[in-house]
């Protein structure tokens, strides 16, 4: 059976003198109030004080009021009674009753169990940063977060820092090679070497030259053969003998003609060193296109590291995902869940929601956990108007809790009244 507080007891506890409340069991909401520093907080530190044991005691470093020795707090919870005592010469000392007046060796051991996983007070949840409030949520999942979000942001954030500066490179790459003319299918893989250019010129030349040669004997035979026509006309006496060597030159012209005639078409020098002339200008297209297809590989390269990187990070995304949304999916408030920025509230972030929102989803997260004690703290509580009361009060109900909120007041009003350290009557 849920439990909750039949009546609480404090005495010199902080800025309380002597106080002794008995809620209204119909009541969901337990309103503390009185005018600043008259104690209205210490009753709800006392209730915190009495469960919370030394973790109440690291957080309060003086819990007896000032000129007193010893304090208590004695609160009934119908099942069991939970006392704490200080002095001043130690740190308190805490019983548990049951109501048969059973005592318990480990009394703190069984305020833990009845706790369950920390509450915390859901007015001051939401003044907290964003930062925080994933830390109080992360604390509520407790065991049922399979990942550390941290860890898994991380890694995240490495790899898209990974990923922006390969993007940075692939926006380099893109912008080198549109600086590239488009690729040339007539150029040659390699570099055209000089050399080898000056090399044919030479054969070429002497190819030349031999061919020149030959082209001049046939000159020089066909000025023989003329000679020896006049040196016959003039000479009939010698004609035999020019007959003789007309034949001879008759007949070396005819096999000098065959040789003429079976020689090679003359090579065109002029091609050759307009070739040598633009060797170097296709050189240097040829190392431009060179260059162009590294950097286009390269391009290529950045381009599927960076397709690789996104689907690293998609896949974080989802296992993060997916651990949070099975964690949160216990919580008893669909569409919460953590992201980079904080807590998102169906897909918003959380401080963007409405306010009756964030304090619906800030309360029901603080009563999540608490399968036994049903008492939830509200400190500040005179900032809370009617609408914020009314959610409050709504949530109580609904999930059989026990709200003990502390407002400033001037004056009795609803609620109880703390007037210097003890309840107004």
């Amino acid at each position: 059976m849920p439990l909750k507080i039949i009546a609480l007891q404090a005495e010199n506890y902080k800025r309380l003198r002597a106080v002794t409340i008995r809620p209204n069991p119909d009541d969901r909401t337990v309103v503390v109030s009185g005018r600043n520093a008259a104690g209205k907080t210490s009753v709800l530190d006392a209730i915190w004080a009495a469960f919370a044991g030394g973790e109440a005691s690291r957080a309060t470093a003086q819990p007896i009021r000032d000129g007193e020795d010893t304090a208590y707090v004695s609160v009934d919870l119908g099942e069991y009674v939970v006392t704490r005592r200080w002095t001043k010469d130690d740190a308190g000392s805490l019983t548990v009753q049951a109501k048969d007046g059973a005592k318990y060796s480990s009394p703190q051991k069984l305020l833990d169990e009845l706790l369950g996983r920390r509450s915390f007070d859901p007015y001051a949840f939401l003044s907290l940063d964003a930062k925080k409030q994933v830390g109080v949520l992360l604390e509520v999942l407790g065991d049922d977060l399979t990942i550390d979000p941290a860890t898994v942001d991380a890694e995240r954030r490495g790899i898209f820092d990974t990923r922006t500066d390969t993007g940075r490179e692939v926006k380099k790459l893109e912008g080198q090679l549109a600086g590239y003319p488009l690729p040339d299918a007539s150029l040659p893989r390699e570099e055209v070497s000089a050399a080898a250019v000056l090399a044919e010129e030479d054969a070429a030349r002497a190819h030349n030259a031999a061919h020149d040669i030959e082209i001049d004997r046939l000159a020089h035979c066909e000025s023989e053969v003329e000679r020896c026509e006049r040196d016959a006309q003039l000479a009939q006496v010698a004609l035999n003998h020019a007959r003789v060597a007309l034949d001879a030159a008759e007949l070396a012209l005819s096999r000098q003609r065959e040789k003429v005639m079976a020689l090679p078409k003359r090579i065109d020098t002029a091609a050759i060193r307009e070739k040598l002339a633009t060797v170097e200008q296709t050189n240097a297209r040829i190392r431009q296109e060179q260059h162009r297809r590294a950097v286009a590989e390269e391009l290529s390269d950045r381009k599927q590291e960076v397709a690789q990187l996104t689907l690293r990070l998609r896949e974080i995304d989802e296992k993060k995902s997916t651990a949070l949304a099975a964690a949160t999916s216990k919580l008893p408030v669909p569409g919460i869940n953590i992201d980079e920025s904080g807590l998102t509230f169906r897909g918003i972030p959380f401080s963007q929601a409405s306010h009756a929102e964030q304090l619906r989803v800030a309360t029901a997260l603080s009563m999540a956990f608490h399968p036994e004690l049903r008492v939830l703290r509200i400190d500040n509580g005179e900032s809370l108007d009617a609408e914020s009361l009314g959610i409050i009060e709504d949530l109580a109900r609904e999930n059989d809790y026990q709200v003990w909120v502390s407002r400033v007041s001037d004056g009795p009003g609803a609620g109880i009244f703390i007037e210097e350290g003890a309840v107004r009557a």
